[in-house]
């Protein structure tokens, strides 16, 4: 069985659809699947570095790095980025294809020749219900307008002509279903947890808090990118009073937010936060073992996001130990896995004081209930064993009867 998966992005580059993709891949791959991606040489989000073009294989999966270059300009269709060689690539041999992330050219390129080559397409989209209103809204400038105009025509022809498009949080089904009038809509929480990651010897992570100066103070831990999407500024602006000044709880508690920078911009801005706090807030960017290795030694972690399907580092926390605090803007905590008081909690979006509430409540009681009860439930459905066994549920609808 041979599928060919089609990203922007691919690890090391660091993002929840990159982290999703690699796992999936891998799991396929060690199931006795032909897995190939093809991607762009970008090991950053935004496009600022790019790594070595050519084809490898990575955990038993064929990665081919296409050459691509950056446009000048803002692309009003999908990322800013052009990658010729992907015309030859989709016809390449399959018997499935696959289209990740939100819908762009790959798709415009994947469409046509699926259809001519009778091969069943499969697009996984991470799109928001939130940012879909927001893109078929088309409010600011042309390129705002040009983007809308080509979802509510070209995307969405698209779209309803592969075999299955799969979404990542039942709220952003619904949108697809009920904003595009889409019939081939299905639901798979793509985000899971890798066990194996997460057996590290308490030296490792001893040595990551003697690295980052945290000695043996309680964590905070906010493990995102810094993009203004990712809310670290919410989480400052929560967190400091209770660091320092009347309203602290404690002088053992450090805040940590650990990711690859995206927003160069909002990126100082979080940095000027964090300055009042002198050492007891570190922003820092760390390899992936290290990061398992600190979120084993972490008390809370955080996800104050403005707006996102799963958040998946959720999963990660739950697993580790910790207890998670999310946004209710993220869809799927907001709708599935997060039960506010039960494993983790959840609050308004945006909202600076009830995040404060929460870490305090988080900072001053026992939690230990809750943290159980976060890691059962990640244990029993969020392993990428788990996801992916759903996940191949999903693609045999595509695949010819017999075949999967």
């Amino acid at each position: 069985m041979t599928v060919r998966f089609f990203s922007y992005f691919y690890a090391p580059c660091i993002g929840g659809g990159e982290v999703i993709l690699q796992h999936q891949a891998e799991e396929l791959a060690r199931r006795g699947w032909e897995v190939h991606v093809h991607t762009t040489p970008f090991t950053n989000l935004n496009l600022s570095s790019r790594g070595a073009v050519g084809s490898t294989v990575e955990g038993g999966v064929h990665v081919h790095r296409r050459w691509s270059f950056a446009l000048p300009f803002h692309n009003p269709y999908e990322k800013d980025a052009v990658t010729p060689a992907f015309i030859a690539d989709v016809a390449a041999p399959a018997d499935l294809l696959v289209c990740v992330g939100f819908p762009s050219i790959h798709l415009d390129l994947l469409v046509p020749y699926a259809r001519a080559r009778r091969i069943p397409l499969v697009a996984q989209n991470y799109i928001t219900a939130e940012f879909l209103d927001e893109i078929l809204a088309g409010v600011g400038g042309w390129n705002k307008r040009v983007r809308s105009r080509y979802w509510q025509t070209i995307t969405r022809r698209q779209l309803a002509a592969v075999n299955l498009l799969i979404a990542d949080s039942p709220a952003a089904a619904r949108a697809l279903e009920a904003r595009l009038g889409l019939s081939n809509v299905g639901c798979h929480i793509g985000m899971a947890v890798d066990p194996r990651e997460f057996d590290v010897a308490p030296s490792e992570g001893s040595a990551v808090r003697a690295r980052l100066g945290l000695g043996a103070s309680h964590i905070v831990l906010a493990p995102s990118r810094l993009s203004r999407q990712k809310g670290a500024d919410l989480l400052l602006n929560a967190i400091t009073p209770l660091l320092q000044g009347p309203d602290q709880v404690a002088d053992d508690w450090t805040v940590v937010i650990a990711g690859p920078v995206n927003d160069p911009e909002f990126a100082e801005e979080v940095r000027a936060l964090a300055a009042p706090l002198h050492g007891r807030a570190v922003i820092t960017a760390l390899p992936r073992h290290e990061l398992c290795a600190l979120l084993l030694e972490t008390d809370i972690v955080v996800l104050p996001s403005r707006g996102e399907t799963v958040g998946g580092v959720i999963f990660e926390a739950m697993y580790a130990g910790a207890l998670a605090i999310v946004s209710d803007a993220v869809e799927a905590a907001r709708e599935v896995y997060l039960q506010d008081g039960e494993n983790g909690l959840l609050v308004p979006s945006e909202d600076v004081f009830a995040l404060r509430t929460a870490l305090r409540r988080a900072m001053t009681t026992d939690t230990t209930r809750m943290r159980q009860r976060g890691r059962a439930m990640v244990e029993e459905t969020y392993t990428w064993s788990r996801s992916v066994d759903r996940l191949m549920g999903l693609y045999a609808r595509a695949l010819p009867a017999g075949q999967g």
